[in-house]
């Protein structure tokens, strides 16, 4: 896919369409991975949210269960639940459907953002700058593993730390990983589009990150894993024309399912974002 290509279909992932009565059409594309990138799912049922509510306010935080597998080529439609406007919060209820089944189950907040006391005990990662290091399209045995239409072709990611499992690589590693992001286009992205761009971002990775440390469990088998919830919360304003740092940590996995906490980071150390995610980890 060329770089307008990617560029158009992001810009037109992320723009709902009313239907009426708060409910919107988003659309999708065709081609890439078998099921939809859940980044994508939780960015969309966000910009059907965000339709909703005044333009005073933004995204603060969601939370999202992912009930069903999304499939390739078939819009997803998304119904908004107004559940309060506030003097300075909007809560939403939001159901992401595909064929009249849902897919998706988000509740999210806005805010108008106020003055309070401010502080940051979260230590920036230590990582150089993101042009110190390849993209994964320049690392032979990981550019092998990209196929066309997947969030690659709208991001381009810069690996410090762990990242994709190549398949040369089967011996245990600590769930850490440590991403240079960038947007291959901006879109012009408002404080809005920025953050459901971001949104977007968020899941990209994660259960790799939580399979690191069981690369010697998966030799031989075939693991069965899916992202089971995903919540984000916002703290400062994304800068989606520059690199984004993206650190991602998995310190559990039991009973089937795993854990995995993430943080974005602005070039400059403030952290735009908190992330959790839950899946489900089979062998």
């Amino acid at each position: 896919m060329s770089e307008q290509a990617a560029i158009e279909k992001l810009g037109d992932l992320l723009v709902p369409e009313s239907l009426g009565d708060d409910r919107f059409r988003l659309v999708n594309s065709k081609g890439g991975w078998a099921r939809l990138f859940g980044g994508q799912i939780v960015a969309q049922a966000l910009a059907a949210g965000t339709a909703t509510v005044g333009e005073d306010r933004l995204a603060n935080s969601f939370h999202a269960y992912f009930l069903r597998a999304g499939a390739r080529g078939e819009p997803i439609e998304c119904a908004v639940e107004r559940e309060r406007d506030g003097g300075s919060f909007s809560n939403r209820r939001i159901v992401a459907s595909q064929l009249g089944r849902p897919i998706l189950s988000m509740i999210a907040s806005w805010h108008t953002g106020e003055k309070g006391p401010s502080r940051d005990e979260l230590p920036k990662p230590q990582a150089g700058p993101p042009e110190d290091y390849p993209s994964y399209q320049q690392i032979p045995s990981e550019a092998a593993a990209l196929e066309p239409g997947s969030p690659f072709d709208i991001l381009e990611v810069r690996p410090v730390v762990g990242g994709l499992m190549a398949p040369t690589e089967r011996t245990n590693a600590p769930g850490r990983s440590l991403l240079w992001i960038r947007f291959r286009d901006s879109h012009d992205a408002g404080p809005a589009m920025a953050r459901h761009m971001i949104a977007y971002a968020s899941d990209l990775l994660m259960i790799g990150t939580a399979l690191q440390p069981h690369r010697e469990d998966l030799l031989g088998g075939r693991p069965v894993i899916a992202s089971v919830d995903h919540a984000v919360r916002f703290h400062a304003e994304p800068d989606v024309s520059d690199w984004t740092l993206f650190e991602q940590h998995s310190d559990w996995a039991g009973e089937g399912r795993t854990l995995i906490r993430a943080a974005m980071f602005r070039r400059d150390g403030t952290r735009i974002c908190s992330i959790s995610q839950e899946g489900l980890l089979r062998l």
